[in-house]
């Protein structure tokens, strides 16, 4: 399995340098970023723009949307001559892994630990999915985390939309809705944790490989705290306490 943290790296090759926080902390270099920046266009996975397919978009999905032929020329003009890639927001995951789904397919079959933002209490990860979901509780975008700004807020990596392709945006100026992880075709084995955890109860219960390597050290020290199920419940924080209470230098 792929690990979220390498597509990530590969996602922000394709990101605008231009979108991109100054100062902002990424897996990798700024320089590193927006080598190959590629645009958007609804319906591709990481496909070369020729004049067919722009022809064929716009007959059939931005012509129908609204799209007036010249706004659509505007948009798009010289791509063809450049020899543009274009993604639409999940092709841009798809386009790494080989595969052709649509988000809300990504949200529902591909994702674990996931909810509501409000509903989910645990630091994002790099690589997690960040998801809007329309009235019918259907999500038809998504982007990614990618890092995080100087002040702490999330950065997400997305192929945004015909006038913005993919970019670089802080969480908090975009609408999402929902997050989760992409464990179905992700590993996150590799990607620590940006901001510290505070370990207490919630509904869902904080979860997670870091949660499990933490009652991994805890058992084999002696600070039984139940099994390694990565759920941090009552036993999990009883070990927890035990562990502090014996180390405390006060």
């Amino acid at each position: 399995m792929k690990q979220a943290k390498d597509f990530v790296i590969w996602a922000l090759s394709h990101a605008k340098r231009e979108s991109i926080p100054e100062g902002a902390k990424l897996p990798i270099d700024i320089d590193e970023c927006g080598t190959e920046p590629w645009e958007y266009l609804f319906g591709t996975t990481g496909n070369m723009v020729t004049q067919e397919l722009l022809d064929e978009r716009y007959r059939n999905f931005y012509g129908k949307k609204g799209w007036s032929r010249s706004m659509y020329d505007v948009a798009t003009e010289n791509w063809v001559i450049k020899k543009v890639m274009a993604t639409d927001c999940q092709g841009l995951l798809d386009a790494y892994l080989g595969e052709d789904v649509n988000a809300n397919y990504c949200y529902s079959a591909w994702c674990t630990e996931k909810g509501s933002l409000e509903a989910v209490d645990r630091p994002f990860v790099i690589g997690e999915a960040v998801f809007y979901k329309n009235s019918e509780d259907r999500a038809t975008h998504v982007g990614f985390i990618c890092g995080f700004d100087t002040d702490g807020e999330p950065l997400a990596v997305e192929a945004r939309g015909l006038r913005f392709g993919v970019c670089v945006t802080r969480m908090c100026d975009r609408t999402w809705t929902h997050r989760g992880l992409v464990t179905r075709r992700l590993s996150y084995d590799d990607t620590q944790r940006d901001e510290p955890v505070v370990l207490k109860l919630t509904s869902p219960m904080i979860q997670g490989e870091m949660i499990r390597n933490l009652q991994k050290g805890l058992n084999a020290l002696g600070y039984y705290c139940g099994s390694a199920d990565g759920k941090c419940g009552k036993r999990t924080l009883a070990g927890v306490r035990k562990f502090v209470e014996a180390h405390r230098t006060e």
